[in-house]
């Protein structure tokens, strides 16, 4: 049996399925990804919340105990209503506080409370619990300064903060 040469054809034809082909190589496929792994321990979650404080109660108080009941830091943006007396200290110098009886309309208040599990009960002079106010009296007087005391609501004070678990 004698063989031939291949013609030129089929030569070509054979070199040309060598070729590499592109796109992808054979098998291949689109792998999932590693998922994404959150560790929720060390993120700090940040939330909007308002607190009613009831008539007669101190406002400050309230705030402090809603912040230590739920072991959040919290930060007063603003608040709103009417409150019958209110303990201010000048934070300008070292006078005692004064005590000031209304009512008062609430201009601002602002601050802020970190929490700390081993705090003792005190409020006031708690190093950790710091908050400027801002009131309004009947005759267009206003008071401005650091709360060095109670601030009672007259009617229900609505209280604008924001908390956050880690601070």
């Amino acid at each position: 049996m004698l063989h031939q040469k291949p013609s030129s054809s089929t030569t070509r034809h054979h070199h040309q399925s060598r070729k590499r082909k592109v796109g992808r190589p054979v098998g291949s496929k689109n792998k999932p990804k590693p998922l994404l792994v959150i560790d929720k321990a060390n993120t700090s979650v940040v939330k909007h919340v308002f607190i009613e404080v009831p008539e007669s109660y101190d406002v400050i108080r309230t705030i402090v105990k809603f912040a230590r009941h739920h072991q959040v830091s919290i930060i007063v943006l603003n608040a709103s209503g009417t409150v019958s007396n209110v303990t201010i200290r000048n934070t300008y110098c070292h006078a005692s506080p004064f005590t000031l009886y209304g009512p008062f309309k609430l201009i601002s208040l602002t601050g802020t409370y970190i929490h700390n599990a081993s705090l003792s009960s005190t409020l006031n002079k708690d190093p950790h619990c710091s908050f400027g106010i801002s009131v309004s009296g009947i005759k267009e007087q206003c008071f401005i300064g650091g709360v060095g005391g109670k601030v009672v609501a007259q009617n229900v004070v609505m209280v604008a903060a924001v908390i956050v678990n880690k601070f």
